[in-house]
């Protein structure tokens, strides 16, 4: 597979294929079509072409056939046989006549006695008698004069075509002889019939075949007629007609006359229109094919998995593993889709899991780094604090004071007051001494306080930064941050959710989120539980919002509680502001809410309409892909 197929997209790659294989389809069709089909009806033609040729042949036979059964009437006949014999003169007014040429379609009627002697001739020719001398095969020097007007054998017959000066002529020749066929021959009935454009027209009528002929003279100029016998056809095929010829030779066995037949091409035509019609058909039919195809393709498995490439882009997009494909199919496809869901719920909680025992890990990491430096800045801090105090101990066990009062008697010998003098010195050199150490002491014990200091102040820094931000489904959350509401409270609460939290999901920290929502639920149970014993209700709902033309969730906790004053509203997200009793809170929970909403890209803030009205917390935070 070519580099370039193989990054066309899988539509294009079907889509191609089916173009190409139905491409093939017609192709081998029409070559089908064309080796096989079209031949056939080829072959039809021809046969039909030469069928036409034998037609127009027997129908010429036909009509030789006929004319011999006429001349077979007159010949074994007593009255003619008589007649040629000088016996029977009647004959020759009642049957000699025109009216028997125009009765008997005949054109020529030539009654020969014995010895080739002629007794009675009669032509019709254009529609006049002429003499039958014309035709110049009577004459006794042409050929055709013995073989038509003497026979040595009663069964003697001479049947075919002949030419003659006046055109091609069908004739027939018997002897004539008694009615019972008995001899002797008395001479012979010559009976003709012209082979004119009339007959040609006649025949054509018969045979339903457009047909001409050629003598052969003027036929071999125009026509190949090389190596042609008698004995078989010759087929020219044309554009639109089939020629077929056939030589037809005389009563001397010699070529005479070229029958030619056009028949046009009806059956290759049609055959032509069932090929366009059949590549048509299979054309539509292969258009309606591919196409059903197609859409079975592009609805059953195209369609799907550009679903699920459009779900993979989107869960890489926004990060949010929650989003579910739910195809609704119970196919293969939809068995992928299932199990990718199942896979990508295990993977989201997993997530979920490993970020927050990441958080937790993070936060012990940096407690135990934390607690690890200031025990090693309090190590030094507490030996210290041990020797002043040991220090401060010393003192006590001078007396000082007594040895003052020694002094201060009158009655003190001189040498006792010199003692208590110097003990007086040497105690007051003792506490400086205690004191220098006292001071190194304080000194250390200040620079590792310090340091404690700077370790913290370095740690606060740190507490800044901001936290891990995922995509978070709000109805997750919020079921798991309601639990900090007390089971079994005294207070007559409803906690209601509503139904459309399931499509929104923000972008925020897991745990800090949490712990606000937390808070709010429980700032709100607890002022209910301050001024209500009956109906408490909280209510959390979600809504869309643009802020400074960034998408984002608006999330509403609302309560009935004891709500606030106009002066409380802009100082209740203050460090130490409290609505309860001093001995109840610090302070810091809204103004620590606020913080970490702040650090998450959001904003917080809150209504009432007054005291004992109740109030709503507003959670403005990052939507993700417009929130829903």
């Amino acid at each position: 597979m070519s580099k370039e197929k193989a990054n066309l997209p899988l539509q294009s790659k079907v889509s191609l294929t089916l173009v190409l294989v139905f491409a093939a389809f017609s192709v081998l069709s029409y070559g089908i079509l064309k080796a096989v089909i079209a031949p056939a009806f080829d072959d039809l033609d021809l046969s039909a072409a030469s069928t036409n040729l034998v037609r127009v042949e027997r129908a010429v036979e036909t009509d030789l056939e006929n004319l011999a059964a006429v001349t077979a009437d007159w010949a074994p006949w007593d009255d003619i046989h008589d007649y040629v014999r000088g016996i029977n003169p009647e004959f020759e007014p009642s049957n000699l006549n025109r009216a028997t040429l125009d009765n008997l379609g005949l054109d020529v009627i030539v009654v020969y006695a014995a010895e080739h002697e002629l007794v009675w001739s009669q032509l019709l020719f254009e529609g006049t008698e002429h003499d039958a001398g014309e035709l110049g095969i009577f004459a006794p020097n042409d050929p055709a004069f013995q073989r038509l007007s003497a026979h040595e054998r009663v069964e003697d017959h001479t049947i075919g075509l002949v030419q003659t000066a006046l055109g091609p002529m069908l004739i027939s020749s018997m002897p004539i002889v008694r009615s019972d066929d008995s001899g002797p021959i008395s001479g012979a009935v010559v009976m003709g019939q012209f082979l004119d454009d009339i007959r040609i027209a006649r025949l054509r009528e018969r045979t339903e075949v457009n047909f001409s002929q050629y003598v052969i003279a003027d036929a071999s100029n125009n026509l190949d007629l090389t190596g042609l016998t008698a004995d078989e056809q010759r087929i020219v095929t044309r554009s639109t007609t089939i020629d077929s010829f056939k030589i037809v030779n005389d009563i001397f066995g010699e070529p005479l006359l070229v029958l030619k037949a056009e028949t046009p091409r009806r059956i290759s035509a049609l055959g032509g229109q069932t090929l366009q019609a059949a590549m048509l058909f299979l054309l539509i039919t292969g258009i309606i094919v591919n196409f059903v195809i197609w859409l079975l393709l592009r609805g059953e498995i195209l369609k799907p998995i550009e679903s699920l490439a459009a779900h993979l882009a989107k869960i890489r997009e926004s990060g949010d593993l929650s989003h579910k494909l739910e195809l609704g199919r119970s196919d293969e496809i939809g068995s992928l889709a299932s199990q990718f869901d199942d896979l990508t719920t295990e993977v989201h909680e997993a997530r979920k899991a490993l970020l927050f025992q990441s958080f937790k890990a993070g936060k012990a990491d940096t407690a135990a780094e934390v607690l690890h430096n200031i025990r090693n800045a309090m190590t030094p801090m507490i030996n210290g604090l041990d020797r002043l105090s040991r220090t401060f101990k010393v003192a006590e066990g001078l007396h000082i004071s007594e040895a003052t009062k020694q002094l201060a008697d009158p009655g003190c010998p001189s040498d006792r007051a010199s003692k208590y003098l110097q003990y007086i010195d040497a105690s007051f050199d003792h506490v400086k001494s205690i004191n220098s150490e006292a001071s190194e002491d304080m000194s250390i014990v200040t620079s590792q306080a310090r340091q404690v200091e700077a370790i913290l102040a370095d740690q606060e820094k740190f507490t800044k930064a901001a936290p891990v931000a995922e995509t978070i489904l709000i109805s997750e959350l919020v079921g798991e941050a309601s639990h900090v509401i007390p089971k079994g409270a005294n207070t007559d609460l409803d906690v209601s959710l509503e139904s459309g939290l399931s499509g929104y999901r923000v972008r925020a920290h897991r745990i800090g989120l949490m712990q606000v929502l937390g808070n709010l639920l429980l700032n709100a149970f607890e002022s209910i539980e301050r001024h209500r014993t009956t109906n408490g209700q909280i209510s959390l709902s979600a809504s869309n919002r643009l802020v400074d033309d960034k998408p984002m969730v608006q999330l509403t906790v609302r309560d009935n509680g004891g709500g606030f004053d106009e002066d409380a509203g802009p100082r209740i997200f203050q460090r130490g502001f409290t609505s309860k009793s001093k001995g109840d809170s610090t302070g810091l929970g809204l103004h620590w809410c606020a913080n970490a909403v702040a650090s998450m890209g959001g904003r917080i803030f809150a209504e009432s309409l007054g005291v004992g009205e109740g109030a709503e917390f507003h959670v403005l935070l990052p939507a993700v892909q417009g929130g829903q």
